[in-house]
């Protein structure tokens, strides 16, 4: 019985100090950090031509003003508050086709005021500026002929200047051709 026990006891050391020896072995080797590569250098960012259109087509502002339609100011007001809704959608809108169906929407409104109210130098310059945003260089540049030919007219003359002399404060205005632009409307 003394065997026995002294079986047991021997066993038990042996597995005793086998408990005490990690599971599977010894420390973990340590691992190499890979190299760190430099990061090639980026491309520089370089700014893309705006192609803009320089025609506009055929436009008469000087046709005969004894055979236009009576002025309807408070008409044309409402148009050009509808375009600037428009212009203000387009802005809010992520899409570029919606966007641009926007602004040819309000284009669309802007015309409507100047056959409501040819003289109207607001509208006029509102359709200048919803021109450059799709790039129609030469229809705003017509536009703001225009508004230096309204400002010759005693009648709508201090409006004019007012729209003309906030063109050339504003030098964010027809960006890219502000210079052009403010030569167009005569100053």
């Amino acid at each position: 019985m003394r065997s026995r026990a002294l079986a047991f006891v021997v066993v038990g050391m042996l597995g005793g100090m086998s408990a005490c020896q990690p599971l599977y072995g010894g420390k973990p080797e340590k691992l190499a950090k890979p190299p760190t590569k430099k990061r090639p250098p980026e491309a520089p960012v370089v700014a893309a031509e705006i192609k803009y259109v320089e025609d506009c087509g055929a436009a008469n502002f000087h046709d005969d003003p004894k055979k236009a339609p009576p002025k309807q100011p408070a008409i044309a007001q409402k148009l050009t508050e509808d375009g600037d809704a428009a212009i203000a959608a387009s802005g809010k809108i992520k899409e570029p086709l919606a966007a641009a169906n926007a602004i040819k929407d309000a284009i669309d409104k802007y015309a409507n005021a100047l056959r409501k109210d040819p003289y109207n130098a607001n509208a006029t310059l509102k359709l200048a500026i919803a021109y450059d945003m799709v790039y129609r260089k030469g229809c705003a540049l017509a536009m703001l002929k225009r508004l230096a030919t309204l400002e010759k007219n005693l009648n709508v003359s201090p409006d004019a200047t007012r729209v003309i002399d906030s063109i050339t404060d504003n030098t964010s205005l027809f960006k890219g051709y502000h210079k052009d632009a403010v030569t167009a409307a005569g100053r």
